[in-house]
């Protein structure tokens, strides 16, 4: 089974998240996805971006449901001055040199990201994400190929204790490929219970550790299938490392 390296947002621990700086050096590290957020703007356009305020990460101010794009187009990232995408940019951009792990912040828009990226022939290239575990099941129902991610750490649909006791797994009506869980979080059991049930584990954020490097290799001796980077150095690091795991 191959390892995922995703990177997160890009590879937002020294570059500005959900840029094309970020993105780029992502996939020049060695990154097989890369992560992003999708939001939808006034006027319907759907853009990369992970809060709903503009305010952590860019020049402006507000609600980016608030804005045309046209208006969020003159914003800038507070580090790198790197623009606000739409989603079309970066499909096209990268549909060559990588796969697309998408992750819905908001509910309700999963039929038109299924839409786009079965229109532009991406659905075998793709992971689509979120925490409502029932748009993931309309992706499913709709097209049972995609693959789909629950982001299971503040998951309310399915939560974390019910999925550990097995509780309200069973009843579920469609197999989810992968769950995600904050590292922090994770355990042997987690990673067991998801393999019983033919489910990748993944891991992510590893802004906070000082030595993210120990936590990231203790994780995939654990069994992890795959994990968001957010430093580009840990990638090509850890790739280097898994593979003389494996073979030596």
């Amino acid at each position: 089974m191959a390892f995922f390296f995703i990177g997160h947002r890009g590879t937002r621990k020294v570059f500005d998240e959900n840029t094309i700086k970020s993105f780029d050096i992502a996939i020049k590290s060695g990154a097989d996805y890369i992560e992003f957020d999708v939001r939808r703007t006034k006027d319907n356009q759907f853009i990369i971006f992970h809060d709903p305020s503009l305010d952590r990460t860019t020049n402006g101010s507000g609600t980016v449901d608030t804005f045309t794009y046209n208006e969020l187009s003159k914003f800038r990232t507070k580090k790198n001055n790197q623009k606000i995408l739409l989603i079309n940019e970066i499909l096209d951009r990268y549909r060559d040199k990588t796969k697309f792990m998408i992750e819905l912040k908001e509910e309700g828009i999963q039929d038109d990201i299924l839409d786009l990226i079965k229109k532009k022939d991406l659905i075998n290239k793709c992971i689509i994400s979120g925490r409502n575990i029932y748009d993931l099941l309309s992706i499913k129902n709709k097209n049972p190929e995609c693959l789909v991610c629950y982001n299971i750490t503040k998951g309310k649909d399915l939560t974390l204790k019910s999925f550990l006791e097995n509780e309200e797994f069973n009843k579920l009506e469609f197999p989810i490929d992968m769950l995600s869980l904050r590292s922090n979080q994770i355990t042997k059991k987690f990673i067991n219970i998801c393999h019983m049930n033919n489910i990748l584990a993944f891991s992510w954020d590893f802004m906070e550790y000082e030595n993210s490097l120990e936590k990231i290799k203790n994780l995939i001796k654990m069994g992890i299938d795959g994990l968001l980077f957010d430093d580009f150095k840990n990638i090509s690091h850890i790739k280097s490392w898994k593979y003389n795991l494996d073979y030596n």
